[in-house]
C-alpha cells in the first residue's frame, strides 16, 4: 500500500474503485454517477501532477538550482486530504459564529422505509411544510 496513513485510503480507491463502480454503479440515481465518478477520481488524482502543478525555481542563485514541483490539489470535499481541510476551516468560522453558551448536539435520521425515497430524489431532503 502507500507511504504511511496518508495514502491507505487513496490507495484503496485506487486499487478497488474500478471495480466496485462497475458493479454497483447503477444502485446510485443516473442524475448523479458522472458527478460521483469525476469526484472519486479526482481524489484519486489528488495531490498528483495529473491536475497540474506550480514549478517554483530560484534564479538568482548561483550554480544550477534544482526546481521544486508542488502539485495541486482536487479541493474536493470528499477527498481526505482537501475534506479535512474543508472540514476544519468550516469548523473554525462555526466557533467564531456560535455563542458561548451550553449548546447541546442532536441528530435526526430519515427512518429506513423512507431513505430510499430521498436517496432517489436529494431535492425532497430541503422540503418542509409550514
Amino acid at each position: 500500500m502507500g507511504k504511511g496513513n496518508s495514502g491507505v485510503i487513496k490507495q484503496i480507491l485506487k486499487d478497488h474503485f474500478d471495480g466496485f463502480w462497475r458493479m454497483h454503479s447503477v444502485r446510485f440515481p443516473e442524475t448523479y454517477r458522472e458527478d460521483i465518478k469525476e469526484t472519486v477520481e479526482k481524489a484519486i488524482r489528488c495531490g498528483t501532477s495529473d491536475l497540474g502543478y506550480a514549478r517554483y525555481e530560484c534564479l538568482g542563485c548561483e550554480g544550477e538550482s534544482k526546481p521544486i514541483f508542488v502539485c495541486f490539489t482536487c479541493k474536493s470535499r470528499f477527498c481526505h486530504k482537501c475534506g479535512k481541510k474543508y472540514t476544519d476551516d468550516w469548523s473554525d468560522k462555526q466557533q467564531e459564529m456560535i455563542f458561548n453558551v451550553p449548546h447541546r448536539h442532536m441528530v435526526f435520521t430519515i427512518p429506513k422505509e423512507l431513505r430510499n425515497v430521498f436517496f432517489q430524489d436529494r431535492k425532497k431532503l430541503k422540503e418542509h411544510s409550514c
